[in-house]
């Protein structure tokens, strides 16, 4: 159902600019435009989806607020399915605002937060999978970010929701006939039930283990460098990022807090995190440093240990080694430019496998970004056409694969067919949370409350 009030809003970033977009939405966009835009050629039809010089006049005092374009299309082949008039203007915060405030004055309000996209998703032009992929787009930073976004607003994840929904409606439609009519003669075929379910709840399942790829992809994963002092620490990080981010001392202790840039390997947004070297403390703040150090490397997704390869394995190296022998880690030996001390013996003998580098010849650099990227993702992860890369999506899955896992014993210890239906409508209804037939105003509104105002 279309909307009875016209919402309007500025779609481009705030401030200067060559061009500021100002958008309007509802069934007031076209007498307000008509009434604040003169056309430069007044004898030409005002026509649907064309572009127009012209100029924003007051109509009140005909004062000219700029020389725009203007453009008018018809519902229902629009973003949100209704009436949209966009004003294009010069950009900058006086112009972009006195056009809003006309269009406010006669009969517009200001938009809410993702308003736009959310007339879309409710007037139907588009499921809530592909509103969020909206807002993924805006944020996109690297190309295979974009491309998943892309992929999802054209339907391609939705589509998959779809074969879901439909394989257990299916089984779904000739349980409630056994239990709607008890007494026909309804012949149903129990092993093809129980396959499809099976099947379903596979590749469900699959999505569901994609999710730590996906969320390497859109969120990305962080990498926590750890090691004791003057062992190169920080200038490993400043060699992966190429920049000066950390300060480099031959005096221990240098990094007292945790310091982290992002780099980009592969399509991967991978945090790298500096750290204060792990030792005894020398006063309050290094130990402050240490004791964060400590509580981070529970939650990194990867540990990159660095030791000096010219010094001997030192007691404060063996400390760090019982941190880091559960985590997921590379152990890499830095300073390989100088005389080496370091027993590989014992590295050995643990079954650890190292880099060595030199991050201040920048030597092995290239071969470990690659060994951290297989640490992160694995040979098992990239090649992955369907990712889910939201955390809502991923639970609600969980529920639709646990609904159908209580289906399938339902049906194998021949329960009675109600126990078996109600979970298939459970399934199905977490599902419907994914697309938004099932989603409530609360989900929605914490969705369309990340969007910019103007989208």
């Amino acid at each position: 159902m279309l909307n009875a009030d016209t919402i309007c809003a500025i779609s481009t970033p705030p401030g200067e600019g060559g061009i500021g977009i100002i958008r309007m939405s509802g069934p007031l966009a076209h007498p307000i435009l008509k009434k604040i835009f003169n056309a430069k050629n007044k004898q030409e039809r005002f026509r649907s989806r064309k572009l127009y010089l012209g100029s924003i006049t007051n109509p009140e005092n005909r004062k000219t607020t700029d020389e725009v374009f203007a453009v008018f299309m018809y519902a229902p082949h629009t973003y949100t399915k209704e009436d949209i008039a966009e004003v294009h203007s010069h950009g900058g915060f006086a112009t972009q605002k006195n056009i809003l405030s006309l269009m406010m004055k006669y009969g517009a309000r200001l938009a809410e937060p993702g308003e736009f996209t959310k007339r879309a998703f409710l007037n139907g032009r588009i499921d809530l999978l592909q509103a969020e992929s909206v807002l993924d787009i805006i944020q996109s930073e690297t190309d295979e970010e974009l491309q998943y976004a892309m992929d999802y607003l054209k339907g391609k994840l939705s589509r998959k929701m779809s074969s879901f929904k439909d394989h257990m409606k299916g089984v779904l439609v000739e349980i409630e006939a056994l239990i709607d009519f008890p007494d026909e003669d309804i012949e149903i075929d129990e092993k093809a039930h129980l396959l499809t379910l099976t099947k379903t709840k596979q590749e469900i399942a699959r999505l569901i283990n994609s999710y730590y790829e996906g969320k390497a992809v859109k969120q990305g994963l962080e990498a926590l460098i750890i090691g004791r002092t003057n062992v190169g620490k920080s200038s490993l990080l400043n060699a992966l990022l190429f920049k000066e981010k950390a300060i480099v001392t031959s005096l221990p202790g240098t990094t007292r807090d945790l310091i982290e840039d992002t780099i980009h390997i592969k399509g991967i947004k991978v945090k790298i995190i500096d750290t204060a070297g792990l030792r005894t403390p020398k006063d309050i703040a290094e130990k402050e440093g240490i004791e964060r150090v400590k509580r981070k490397i529970p939650q990194a997704d990867l540990i990159i240990w660095v030791l000096d390869g010219s010094e001997p394995y030192l007691g404060e190296d063996e400390a760090i080694y019982t941190h880091v022998k559960e985590k997921n880690t590379i152990v890499v030996i830095n300073k390989i430019d100088l005389p080496q001390a370091l027993e590989r013996d014992l590295l050995t003998s643990r079954d650890l496998q190292w880099k060595e580098i030199s991050a201040l010849k920048d030597r092995g650099l290239e071969e470990l970004t690659h060994d951290i990227y297989e640490k992160l993702i694995g040979k098992s992860g990239k090649g992955n056409t369907m990712l889910i890369t939201n955390l809502r999506h991923k639970e609600a899955l969980i529920k639709t694969k646990e609904a159908i896992e209580r289906a399938i014993i339902c049906k194998k210890k021949e329960e009675p067919l109600e126990f078996l239906a109600f979970e298939l409508r459970e399934a199905l209804y977490h599902l419907g949370e994914i697309t938004g037939e099932t989603c409530s105003e609360e989900i929605l509104h914490e969705i369309f409350g990340r969007f910019c105002i103007g989208k």
